[in-house]
């Protein structure tokens, strides 16, 4: 899947999204508070919507291809229903709200069209089906709409929390794991957290293991040896099986004896081989999206991560946001999405737009003291 263009207004919060294309790597810059982490949890809103979910008084437009090729146009707007008139449960989150419109098209042919309780699909009207969940997500058995449900499947949040020592998702027992998905295909379109599908790759294929292995090394020279496997220890012999088989990342350093386990690896040398394993491991056609993609990286991993990123070698979409100047000034200045927002109106701009400077050391000052400049107004406001 590839996000072509999105733009969405949320009427609860009070702010929009002026349309916006993207590129297979965007890289949304721009002060605090502009709007960058709002765009990403568009995104990811719409993916929940995409799956059955309601979001109060939310309108958009999506763009995207899928798999099949096709280009899909998705348009939809939900009921606003103000805090006020519900507002213990709306604290709650409990609220389920009406889609009022939606439309789906293909290739810009109408296949679906929402207009109150009336669907039509294909022309042909409906018997009354749920008002509170998407289209995508009612019809996505059909063949004619399951690459688009798929396509959504695709959108990977990454680096939401990747501190060594965060809490992992439940999963199937390691050793019902590695039965299951036997070979690179099966692991990658496993849908499981990229740690999980590292250590089924080192049990699996060992050949891709020693390629992220090494791209790591590369980065961390002190390192000699990585493995992937359970604690094995009294301490864990009474726990569920689950928990017990959980997969967790070791490294060997030059001169040092022992093994080092999880708990002891620094942030930014544990992000890394995740970023790097999320790279080799994700599906083509998967969309990822990391907020403050600096976060936890030294110069060294942001170095190797930047170029991995340009390199374009998989069949991937990134959208990330920074703040951090090495990162900025390393990527190409066509891949600049520079973020600014009036009152509740986000605005995303590319560098061109913005008559940025030839040469990206004169696009990247030109750029500081844009922002630097929209931040005093925002400040006066």
């Amino acid at each position: 899947m590839k996000i072509k263009q999105l733009e969405y207004y949320d009427r609860a919060k009070g702010w929009r999204l002026e349309p916006v294309q993207f590129s297979n790597l965007n890289l949304l810059v721009g002060v605090s508070g502009a709007g960058k982490t709002k765009i990403l949890n568009a995104i990811s809103n719409l993916k929940k919507v995409a799956n059955g979910e309601s979001l109060n008084g939310v309108e958009w437009e999506i763009i995207l291809s899928a798999k099949d090729n096709k280009e899909y146009r998705w348009i939809g707007k939900f009921k606003l229903i103000e805090e006020s008139e519900t507002s213990f449960f709306y604290e709650l989150g409990n609220i389920e709200t009406e889609i009022l419109t939606e439309s789906l098209f293909i290739n810009e042919k109408l296949l679906v069209r929402r207009e109150g309780d009336e669907i039509k699909f294909q022309g042909d009207t409906l018997p009354k089906l749920s008002s509170f969940k998407s289209v995508i997500e009612i019809f996505k058995n059909e063949d004619i709409v399951k690459p688009v449900w798929e396509g959504f499947q695709q959108i990977n949040y990454s680096g939401e929390d990747t501190a060594p020592s965060r809490k992992l998702r439940y999963h199937a027992p390691l050793s019902i794991l590695t039965s299951k998905y036997p070979s690179e295909k099966d692991i990658i379109r496993s849908g499981l957290e990229t740690q999980v599908k590292l250590a089924l790759i080192y049990q699996n294929v060992p050949k891709l293991f020693e390629e992220i292995k090494e791209r790591f090394l590369q980065v961390f020279p002190t390192v000699e040896d990585i493995k992937i496997e359970p604690f094995n220890s009294k301490a864990t012999e009474k726990l569920f099986i689950t928990i017990r088989e959980f997969p967790f990342i070791f490294i060997k350093e030059t001169g040092v004896d022992d093994w080092i386990d999880q708990r002891e690896i620094s942030s930014g040398m544990y992000k890394t081989i995740i970023d790097i394993a999320e790279l080799y491991l994700s599906e083509n056609g998967s969309v990822i999206i990391v907020d403050e993609f600096e976060n936890s990286l030294g110069i060294n991993c942001i170095d190797a991560i930047t170029e991995d990123l340009i390199s374009g070698d998989r069949d991937l979409q990134f959208i990330l946001t920074s703040h951090h100047p090495y990162i900025i000034n390393n990527i190409p200045m066509e891949y600049w999405k520079i973020v600014s927002r009036k009152g509740g109106v986000v605005t995303v701009k590319s560098a061109k737009e913005l008559n940025l400077g030839k040469s990206k050391h004169q696009a990247y000052l030109q750029l500081i003291n844009k922002l630097e400049t929209y931040n005093e107004e925002k400040e006066i406001a």
